[in-house]
């Protein structure tokens, strides 16, 4: 259903709600069905509250993380080398267009004994690849 309009509490339209529901009354939507016949009025409501958990903090933006706690890593493998490409696809590797270059997780490529192949700092190259 398509949302027309949504009222805050208080305003033109969420009055009544707001009387209704009081304090709890979050927002009232009006929603058109899919067929367009029929026009639904919906109210969300404060129905429970909590403390909230404290949230992780964030790491520091002025500290880069190092080589090894980077999670994609871009591997170079010649195109005759079949065995290794197959090996790269199976552990989920994509190729680059961009960087001429498989992309794969670090820990899959560490464990298929192919960390010596890969090439730190191409991985910012790989914009084609989704990571």
């Amino acid at each position: 259903m398509k949302v027309i309009k949504t009222y805050k509490p208080g305003d033109d339209g969420s009055k009544r709600y707001h009387d209704k529901y009081g304090e709890q009354l979050c927002a009232v939507r009006y929603r058109r069905s899919p067929c367009s016949n029929t026009i639904y009025t919906t109210v969300e409501i404060i129905v429970a509250q909590r403390d909230a958990y404290p949230r992780k903090q964030p790491l520091p933006t002025n500290t880069a993380p190092k080589t090894n706690e980077q999670k994609w890593v871009a591997v170079k493998i010649a195109f005759d080398e079949l065995q290794l490409r197959n090996e790269i696809k199976r552990i989920g590797g994509r190729w680059s267009k961009c960087a001429q270059a498989w992309v794969a997780n670090r820990n899959m490529v560490e464990r298929t004994n192919l960390s010596d192949r890969i090439v730190e700092g191409l991985i910012d190259k790989c914009l084609d690849v989704p990571i």
